[in-house]
C-alpha cells in the first residue's frame, strides 16, 4: 500500500512533468517560427499561446512586454507564476523530494540536476535574455525540453509497477490530455485566422505522426479528429484515456477509492472511441468545453482518492486547468 501524501506527491509529480514538457515544446515551436512572421502576426501567436495555457491573467499581472521574446522569457523563465517551465521544474523536484525513499535514485538525481540547469537560466536577468534575441531562453528551452526527456525514460524504464508509478502515470496522462485539448480550443481561433495544422500538431509533438496521415496541410477537423480519436498514437486524448483506465484498474485492486475516477475515465474513453465524432464536431467549441471540463472532473476525481475529502483537499487544489483561475499552491 502507499502513504496517502506519496501518491498525491507522485500524481503531481507526473502532471507537473506533462506541464513542463509540453510549456518547453511550445515555446520551441513559436520560436522557430518567430523568423517567419511579421511582428504583429507573431504576438498574436504568442498571446494565444498564453491563453491556451490559462495564464491570460498571470501574464496581464507581470506587466511584462507583448514581443514574442517577452512572453518566451514569461513562459520559460519568470517563476513569479506557477505556470513556467521553471516552476513546474520546480515543483516536480520538490513532489520527487517527499518521495525519494520510493523512487529510483536515478530519478531524483535527474529531477535535481535539471532544477538546478534551470535556476541557473532564471539568474540571467531577462533585459541581457532580450539582449541576445531570446538565445539564453531558447537554450533554457533546449536543457527544459532534454530534461523532461531524461525524467521519462528514467520514470519508464526504472521505476516499479507499483502504485507509485501508476499515480504518476496517470498524473501524466492526464495532464497531457487537459493540455492537448485545450491546444486544439486555441487553434480555433476567430474567423479572420488561418488555421496552422502543422504548428498544432508540433505543439502536440504529433506531427510527424500527423503527416503520414494526413498530409502536409491538413485542416482543423482532421486534425481534432487525429488528436482526440487516434488509437495508437501516444499523444491522442483516446489513447491516454485508455492508459489512465488501466492505471486506475491497477490501483483499483488495491484500493477501492478509485472507482469512481476509474468509472469516469471509462465513460469518458467510450465518448471518444464509440461516439460519431464527424457529429460532435459539428460544434467544435462545445465538445470541446465539455471534454475540457470532463477530464477536469476526472483529475480532481482521482486527486481526491488520494486525499481524505477535507481540508487537506483544499490545501492541494489544483493550480490551473488551463482555463481556469484557481490555485495550487507551490
Amino acid at each position: 500500500m502507499i502513504l496517502a501524501r506519496h501518491a498525491d506527491s507522485l500524481l503531481w509529480a507526473g502532471r507537473y512533468l506533462e506541464r513542463a514538457d509540453t510549456i518547453a515544446r511550445c515555446v520551441s515551436v513559436e520560436t522557430n517560427a518567430v523568423m517567419h512572421r511579421q511582428a504583429t502576426e507573431a504576438r498574436l501567436a504568442s498571446r494565444r499561446l498564453v491563453q491556451a495555457l490559462g495564464l491570460q491573467d498571470e501574464f496581464v499581472a507581470a506587466q511584462v512586454g507583448t514581443g514574442p521574446y517577452a512572453v518566451m522569457d514569461f513562459l520559460v523563465s519568470d517563476d513569479s507564476h506557477p505556470g513556467s517551465v521553471v516552476s513546474a521544474v520546480q515543483a516536480v523536484r520538490e513532489n520527487l523530494r517527499i518521495v525519494r525513499d520510493r523512487i529510483p535514485v536515478e530519478l531524483w538525481e535527474e529531477a535535481n540536476s535539471l532544477h538546478i540547469l534551470m535556476q541557473s537560466a532564471k539568474s540571467v536577468g531577462a533585459a541581457a535574455r532580450e539582449q541576445t534575441g531570446g538565445e539564453v531562453s531558447r537554450m533554457s528551452v533546449i536543457t527544459a525540453r532534454r530534461g523532461c526527456r531524461s525524467l521519462s525514460g528514467v520514470m519508464t524504464e526504472s521505476m516499479s509497477r507499483d502504485e507509485g508509478y501508476a499515480f504518476m502515470e496517470a498524473g501524466r496522462l492526464l495532464e497531457r490530455s487537459i493540455l492537448t485539448v485545450e491546444l486544439l480550443k486555441s487553434g480555433l481561433g476567430t474567423g479572420s485566422d488561418v488555421f496552422d495544422g502543422n504548428r498544432l500538431l508540433a505543439f502536440t509533438h504529433s506531427l510527424q505522426a500527423a503527416r503520414r496521415e494526413l498530409g502536409h496541410s491538413p485542416q482543423w477537423h482532421a486534425v481534432a479528429k487525429f488528436l482526440l480519436q487516434h488509437s495508437q498514437m501516444p499523444r491522442s486524448v483516446l489513447w491516454c484515456l485508455g492508459r489512465v483506465e488501466l492505471r486506475l484498474e491497477d490501483l483499483a485492486a488495491a484500493a477501492g477509492a478509485v472507482a469512481t475516477a476509474r468509472r469516469r475515465a471509462g465513460a469518458l474513453r467510450a465518448h471518444l472511441e464509440y461516439g460519431e465524432l464527424d457529429e460532435l464536431l459539428a460544434q467544435p467549441e462545445a465538445e470541446l468545453a465539455y471534454l475540457g471540463s470532463a477530464l477536469a472532473e476526472l483529475a480532481a476525481d482521482v486527486h481526491a482518492s488520494t486525499v481524505a475529502r477535507s481540508s487537506l483537499a483544499e490545501v492541494h487544489a489544483q493550480f490551473v486547468r488551463p482555463g481556469d483561475g484557481r490555485g495550487r499552491p507551490q
